[in-house]
This record gives structure tokens, sequence and C-alpha cells, in this order.
């Protein structure tokens, strides 16, 4: 346990050190928030200007908050898992191998080190979400929102780290390692709907992103941030006509609806569970790969 504790610290200290590398771990997050700045964030207001500006404030920051925190998640895990490249290309983890230490406690240490560094970064940028809604709009999250949410980032921090660590094992340089990480978020963005809401770019992709955890770990997040702007966002409608019909195009839109799998309704709790038992046998896998790996350097 001391050995993985100290290979822990080490790895969470090189990381910190380079801020070109946590600098790009953020890139998808920055590339995201940009775009809904500029772009994505203004199809959100459409028909919403008859609604009271802080409860917009509330509705469309959370919306919004629910997609970049699961991306954070993400491409923190990968650009974290950048350690182990870096290491086996510049020989550094030679050193670690002429030790008693065993090699699955090497491996493990990255791991760690990723999930915890991705679950302090995120849920700082959680916090500071909670404070900005709460000062600009007047609505605070209540207590059993925040653990709610609290606990989906940590549940999708070792889905996250589980795929990325079994990515990083098929990478072989620190150049390539720059390449699939500049990429690899951007992409998920859109393949979860993300970026843009998935009934927007058609049944195949929505199907198609119905197989990724992702997809469904915003959904649920979105469910718990949305909840509650969208239940007041209803309670101000009274007077409108055909109310319902307008709550359920918002909801279609914002990414609040459960898709299922491949179109077939199965319950979130089941798709949940199924990916985190996916993301167990992934992190087996890649401690298996990368022990073989680093044997041969």
């Amino acid at each position: 346990m001391f050995e993985i504790k100290t290979l822990t610290k080490r790895n969470i200290k090189v990381f910190l050190r380079d801020r070109v590398a946590v600098f790009f771990s953020f890139l998808s997050v920055i590339i995201l928030m940009a775009l809904y700045i500029l772009f994505i964030g203004k199809q959100y207001q459409q028909g919403m200007e008859m609604v009271d500006a802080k409860l917009r404030t509330f509705l469309i920051t959370s919306q919004m908050m629910g997609g970049v925190l699961i991306i954070n998640t993400i491409s923190l895990s990968l650009g974290i898992m950048g350690n182990i490249v870096n290491d086996i290309d510049q020989k550094l983890i030679e050193g670690f191998l002429v030790t008693p230490v065993k090699r699955y406690k090497i491996i493990l240490s990255y791991f760690l080190s990723s999930v915890i560094v991705t679950v302090t970064l995120t849920m700082l940028m959680w916090v500071i979400t909670i404070l900005y809604i709460g000062i600009s709009s007047g609505y605070w999250f209540n207590t059993l929102e925040i653990l709610s949410v609290s606990g989906i980032i940590t549940l999708s921090t070792f889905i996250s780290a589980s795929v990325m660590i079994l990515v990083t094992t098929v990478i072989k340089s620190i150049n390539a390692f720059g390449a699939v990480s500049g990429v690899l978020g951007t992409f998920i963005g859109f393949s979860t709907g993300i970026y843009m809401p998935l009934h927007i770019l058609g049944t195949a992709m929505k199907h198609f992103a119905s197989l990724l955890p992702f997809t469904h770990l915003a959904i649920i997040l979105k469910r718990v941030m949305l909840a509650r702007p969208l239940k007041l966002l209803y309670e101000s409608m009274a007077t409108v006509e055909q109310r319902d019909q307008i709550m359920a195009e918002v909801k279609n839109a914002y990414g609040y609806n459960e898709i299922g799998i491949v179109g077939q309704h199965v319950s979130m709790w089941i798709i949940l569970t199924t990916f985190l038992v996916i993301s167990m046998i992934f992190l087996f896998l890649a401690l298996r790969k990368m022990i073989k790996r680093i044997q041969k350097t």
C-alpha cells in the first residue's frame, strides 16, 4: 500500500508540474465553453425571451455545465495518463522496474493518480458552477442536488479513467498521445450529444451515442441539474397554451430525456451498472497489457 501511495503522489506532482499538459487536458472543456458562448448557447436561448432573465440563466447554465463536467472527466483522465507514455518513452519507468515493487502496483498508481486529480479538479469546477449560478441567478442548488452531482462526477471519473488507461496501452509515443488527446475529447463531445443535441444529428448517430457510457452520464447529470429549473419554467408558463408540448420539446433539445440502447428502452440504472462492470473489465485488461508492455522495455 505504501508503494502505491508513494507512486501515486509522484504521478500527481509530475502532472501538475507540467503546465502545458494541464492546459491541454482542459482543451476540450475550453473548446466546448467557447462553442457555447459563440454559437451553441444562442440556440438554447431561442424562444426563451419571455422567460425571467434569472431563471433563464439558471436553466441554460445548468444545461451547459451538465455537458462540461462530463467532458472534463474524460479529457483530464486522458491527460494524466500521459505520465505513462512519457515515463516509458523517456525510459523513466526502468527506475521502477529495478525495485521490488510489483508491476501491477506501478500501473495502478497511474490509474489512481488520474482518478484523484480528475475528481479534485472537476469538483472544483462544480463548486465554481454552484457559486456562479447562485450569484448570477439567485437560485442555489440544494444539498441533495450537490451530493448527487458529486456522485455522478466520481462515477464518470472512474469509468473515464478505466477507458482512457486502456486507450493509453495502444499509444506508443508522446507525439501520438498528443494527437489522440487533442482529438478524442472533441470527438466524444460531438458523438455523445454534448456539443449538439442528438435529435439534430439523426437516428444513426443517436443509436451510436447510446452505446457510449458518457452519453448516459451526461443525461443523468442533466436530469439532476435541470430538474428544478425545468419545473420552475413549467410553473412560469401557467397561462401558456400547449405548455406540456413546449416542455417536451425543451427537454428533448436540452438532452434531458433518456435514450435507451439503440432505440430500445433500457433502465438507466441497468445501463450504468453494465458500463461500470465493463469499465472494471477494461481496467483489468489495461493492467495486463501495460504490465506486458513495461516488461519489454
